[in-house]
């Protein structure tokens, strides 16, 4: 099995993606069976994925564990949710989800995800500490976080560049003793 773990919530399957999982989908599966378990349409979306794995989701101390939202209905791959960033000495992570269609937004899909995965994240993971990186314009995102508790720590000011657009976030943090 190429998932490291699965959660399941009462609309959604998670299928649960590491390091190694990830590793070994790409060194095992031929493209097509890749694009298929991944959700990945195109060939460009294929080569960005490949481009991301061959650069290493995790580096010398840092890790993730993320998951594949899956709808129990149809089966259709509905997004991401999970944690990157993840320091294991330091008890921390960063969190980041994302719907891939439109349609599926405002019906609690994410919120219901976030849950699940807060919750591996608290319990299996023993994270204290969990920070959300989100742009000053989206929102809805950061009211996401705001109900799981996520506290607004700061403002950063370019912390991305995408072409000639910089972007600017809030850090919220979410903190366990």
């Amino acid at each position: 099995m190429i998932f490291n773990v699965q959660l399941e919530t009462a609309r959604l399957v998670l299928r649960g993606f590491n390091q190694q999982s990830y590793h070994d989908l790409f060194s095992q599966c031929e493209q097509q069976e890749i694009m298929t378990i991944l959700g990945i349409s195109t060939q460009e979306e294929f080569e960005l994925e490949q481009f991301r794995y061959k650069g290493g989701y995790s580096t010398y101390n840092l890790t993730i564990q993320f998951f594949q939202l899956v709808d129990k209905k149809d089966n259709r791959i509905l997004g991401w949710c999970g944690f990157h960033s993840w320091a294991q000495q330091h008890r921390r992570a960063e969190v980041f989800y994302m719907l891939k269609h439109d349609a599926d937004k405002q019906k609690g899909l994410m919120t219901e995800a976030l849950a699940a995965v807060l919750n591996f994240g608290r319990t299996t993971m023993n994270l204290r500490r969990i920070e959300a990186f989100i742009a000053t314009n989206n929102p809805a995102s950061y009211k996401l976080v705001e109900k799981f508790g996520f506290q607004k720590e700061a403002e950063i000011k370019h912390r991305y560049q995408f072409g000639d657009e910089v972007d600017w976030d809030y850090m919220y943090a979410l903190l366990w003793e």
